[in-house]
């Protein structure tokens, strides 16, 4: 049978003092109750530890053997306490520990490996942990730590904490605009084909917004899918048209394997979030971790610099 640790430790106290009434001084526990935990410690064991006097309390040569082993053993469970005291504040701390990050497909390595790649130079005993949402093996939303996305998910003790917005554009390949042409009004997108994001019925009509006036954004979709990346590969291909995330087509542009379509028509822009847990925030890694996407968001242009470089690049026309 297991022997409860506060009668041990009442014993230990009552013998390390040699009397019920110092023991009471130091531990703030009454006289009666030491007693009773001593004597039931006795009962467990069957054996007496102590001789009581109305002075001093004596142990027995059993109560010695056993206080030795007593002391010992609360001396260890100390230690063993202090360190998880110490562990569980580190953890609190964000010094060690690990971080669940779930994002949306095109962020993860357009901007959260960079804002990951940031985070560990401050907090490198911290284990990150990076997943894409909605694969096989990547964890629900609520089990993340922080999701990073753009629609705030509504779930029960999720706060989506907003920490930016996105632009989007029109984009097109130089082999796409060299066989259709590219239109210089939103009216003239119906007659071009459209690689689309396939959204919810609720996602409602697209508009493209100049200074003066806004359009519908209607044209004809011969591919959908629910992938930014699959977007960009079509288009970077030569398909048809995509609107996409402007951060996200930016080594494109550079590279030349996308340019902007109707430069001056722009959807509202989007918000980002990140999601968390209410009972999660306290942890300092994931606070900071919050901070640094939102400090960094400012600057998502910069971060991506993985290229879809296609033969769709054409040369330029020879001169005639």
């Amino acid at each position: 049978m297991a022997l409860d640790i506060k009668l041990i430790e009442a014993f230990a106290v009552i013998v390390r003092t040699g009397s019920l009434t110092k023991a009471e001084a130091m531990t703030g526990i009454s006289k009666s109750t030491l007693s009773r935990h001593l004597l039931r410690l006795e009962q467990d064991l069957g054996v007496e530890l102590v001789e009581r006097s109305s002075r001093r309390v004596v142990p027995t040569e059993a109560g010695k053997a056993f206080y030795i082993r007593c002391e010992a053993l609360l001396l260890e469970m100390s230690g063993r306490l202090e360190r998880a005291r110490a562990e569980v504040q580190e953890l609190n701390n964000g010094v060690k520990g690990r971080l669940c990050i779930l994002a949306e497909n095109h962020f993860t390595t357009t901007f959260v490996c960079y804002v990951t790649r940031q985070f560990l130079t401050r907090y490198s005993n911290v284990v990150c942990e990076l997943y894409a949402a909605g694969l096989p093996h990547s964890p629900r939303v609520e089990d993340a730590d922080c999701y990073i996305c753009s629609e705030a998910p509504d779930l029960p003790n999720v706060i989506a904490k907003p920490v930016g917005r996105l632009s989007y554009g029109l984009y097109a390949s130089p082999i796409y605009a060299r066989r259709q042409g590219l239109p210089s009004d939103p009216k003239e997108l119906v007659r071009h084909e459209r690689i689309a994001l396939r959204e919810s019925e609720s996602a409602g009509q697209v508009m493209l917004h100049s200074q003066q006036t806004s359009q519908p954004y209607i044209s004809r979709s011969i591919i959908e899918t629910n992938d930014y990346w699959v977007m960009k590969t079509f288009c970077v291909d030569g398909l048809g048209i995509a609107l996409l995330p402007d951060f996200f087509v930016q080594p494109e542009i550079r590279h030349g394997s996308l340019i902007p379509v109707l430069q001056d028509w722009k959807p509202e822009m989007q918000r980002i979030f990140c999601a968390y847990h209410r009972q999660r925030y306290g942890s300092k890694k994931l606070k900071s971790f919050i901070d640094l996407v939102t400090q960094s968001i400012v600057d998502i242009p910069t971060f991506n610099n993985y290229v879809a470089s296609s033969a769709t690049v054409l040369p330029k026309a020879p001169s005639e």
